[in-house]
């Protein structure tokens, strides 16, 4: 392949991947049980907690190395931000929900979910469209072919971030289309990034690691608040638990395999 087919295939390929994740949706029945839905939650949680890791804050310090001793600093603050700031939307949607009369709460946690996911795909897509911009300023066929390896390597993630996605949002909205469609949306924002992030290349790599630390933030949060409270109650408690153990498994065997 061409340097220009090596980038083109690699912005697509993560998008993709989501959008195949997601398709998962349709293998699982219209009526999803109560233990059946404490799987799932626990397995998108232990998904979003070791991609908090191993994809955002151990790459935000890494990233940070111009800090010197502190390179800590951006993760420790930038994590902060990003708990508050979902701390703030969570805040907000109670104050309108208290106020209206028809109050979906079924869709208050998915919503939420969709969101810290879609958030956590910003950076991903801007490491990888950096990462071929900086490989296509260098003018290097093995620079544009390591950032190809890391587009794969991320888009192979995705699989798994897709399904945690579309699943909980067919628990809450009875539709394996709209859950599917949830998970292509929270997607889209990879290869949008990607295109930024290649043309702004050399500006956006010095942010990058308060944009890696506040999306992991984000989602530890809503784990913390909404999705580990929830597998905790009712039936299936164990199914939830052993959930988290299998999703964060899968998602650091794929962070660290895949770098």
């Amino acid at each position: 392949m061409s340097d220009t087919t090596k980038i083109i295939f690699g912005i697509c390929f993560i998008f993709f991947m989501t959008s195949l994740g997601s398709s998962l949706v349709f293998l699982f029945k219209n009526n999803i049980g109560e233990k059946t839905k404490k799987l799932i939650v626990g397995f998108s949680s232990g998904i979003m907690i070791a991609a908090s890791i191993w994809s955002l804050l151990l790459p935000a310090i890494e990233g940070a190395e111009n800090y010197g001793n502190f390179n800590f600093v951006p993760a420790v603050l930038g994590f902060l931000i990003g708990c508050l700031f979902i701390a703030l939307i969570d805040y907000i949607t109670n104050k309108f929900a208290s106020r209206s009369i028809d109050n979906k709460t079924d869709y208050k946690k998915p919503s939420k979910f969709f969101l810290v996911m879609t958030l956590h795909n910003i950076p991903e897509g801007l490491a990888v469209g950096v990462a071929f911009g900086g490989a296509w300023v260098s003018s290097d066929p093995l620079a544009v072919t390591l950032a190809l390896s890391l587009a794969v390597g991320i888009g192979v993630q995705n699989f798994p971030e897709g399904a945690a996605i579309s699943l909980p949002m067919k628990v809450a909205t009875g539709s394996k289309l709209k859950g599917f469609l949830f998970g292509v949306m929270s997607g889209i924002v990879e290869p949008v990034a990607a295109v930024i992030g290649f043309f702004l290349a050399s500006g956006i790599s010095c942010i990058m690691p308060w944009v890696l630390a506040f999306a992991a933030g984000a989602m530890i949060f809503v784990v913390v608040s909404e999705l580990l409270p929830e597998i905790q109650t009712g039936e299936g408690v164990s199914l939830g638990i052993w959930g988290i153990v299998v999703g964060f498994t899968i998602m650091m065997a794929l962070d660290v395999a895949l770098g």
